[in-house]
């Protein structure tokens, strides 16, 4: 009986024993993901970018954001950005200037009357509301000084264009002075101003639009002390069609200066965006 109990209490301390060495295994860390949040706000130029985006040249956007770290290469959050185009008046081919990419003169189909117009206005204001996906392209680490980020931001844009107005002179060429040559052309009388009232011409009046698009873009982050960051970004903004002005767009003859559309066209508008701008991390 005695012996038995001995064994009984053999097995007890062998289990006990085993139990115990398995409950206490090598411990592993594990890594910890920040879920940081932050604001941004940041400011800069803005071009019209490949192709023929009309007779703008440049204007500047303003954004600001809130983004919340997912995992060590996302992060996401939504963003409001306002970005203005002006009307550049010197992109349209006054008298001649082969570098500009508008027209302002028209001639007269098979004579020597030239038109000549000079619009003002039109300008455009972009005010967007979309959705950022920041992807750090090396995984997030704290205490990380520089880190580099692609950006894609979907968005839906509302475009808002001012009011057109123009004053249109009359010219004359001869055999002498030859339509490419404006040096020599007689005249020059103001003949009439355009406007929103003009009968015909009520599609001038300012004007707004909803359309969307898609900011593709790369950008490099400083970190500063006291959970600041300075960043530096650049981004392509592929919108799709909106009405703006397109000189080019319109034969240089009086059929382009009389069509139905002159000087508006409806197409996609594309946008190369430089920003520098500060994030807060908490």
């Amino acid at each position: 009986m005695r012996k038995y109990n001995w064994s009984l209490l053999l097995l007890a301390l062998l289990t006990y024993s085993t139990t115990k060495a398995q409950d206490e295994g090598t411990l592993s860390k594990m890594e910890r993901v920040s879920t940081s949040k932050s604001f941004y706000l940041f400011g800069g130029p803005s071009y019209k970018f490949g192709g023929n985006n009309g007779d703008y040249c440049c204007g500047l956007n303003l954004e600001a954001g809130y983004l919340k770290r997912v995992n060590r290469i996302l992060s996401i959050g939504p963003a409001l950005s306002f970005t203005r185009f002006f009307y550049d008046e010197s992109i349209s081919d006054s008298f001649g200037d082969s570098d500009a990419s508008g027209n302002n003169i028209y001639q007269v189909d098979g004579g020597y009357e030239v038109y000549v117009v000079y619009l003002e206005g039109g300008d455009l204001n972009f005010f967007s509301a979309g959705f950022n996906l920041k992807f750090d392209f090396i995984p997030y680490e704290e205490g990380k000084k520089i880190s580099f980020y692609g950006i894609v931001k979907p968005y839906l844009l509302v475009s808002k264009r001012s009011e057109l107005t123009a004053s249109v002179e009359l010219w004359f060429a001869n055999e002498n002075n030859p339509l490419d040559d404006p040096a020599g052309w007689s005249g020059g009388d103001e003949i009439d101003d355009l406007s929103p009232e003009t009968p015909g011409l009520e599609r001038w009046a300012a004007d707004t639009e909803v359309t969307a698009g898609t900011n593709l873009g790369i950008g490099a982050e400083l970190a500063l002390p006291s959970g600041f960051g300075l960043f530096l970004q650049s981004t392509v903004g592929l919108t799709l069609p909106i009405t703006y002005i397109n000189t080019s767009e319109f034969s240089p003859t009086d059929a382009g200066y009389y069509h139905k559309d002159y000087p508006f066209v409806k197409k996609g508008f594309t946008t190369l965006n430089i920003a520098i701008g500060v994030a807060y991390h908490f």
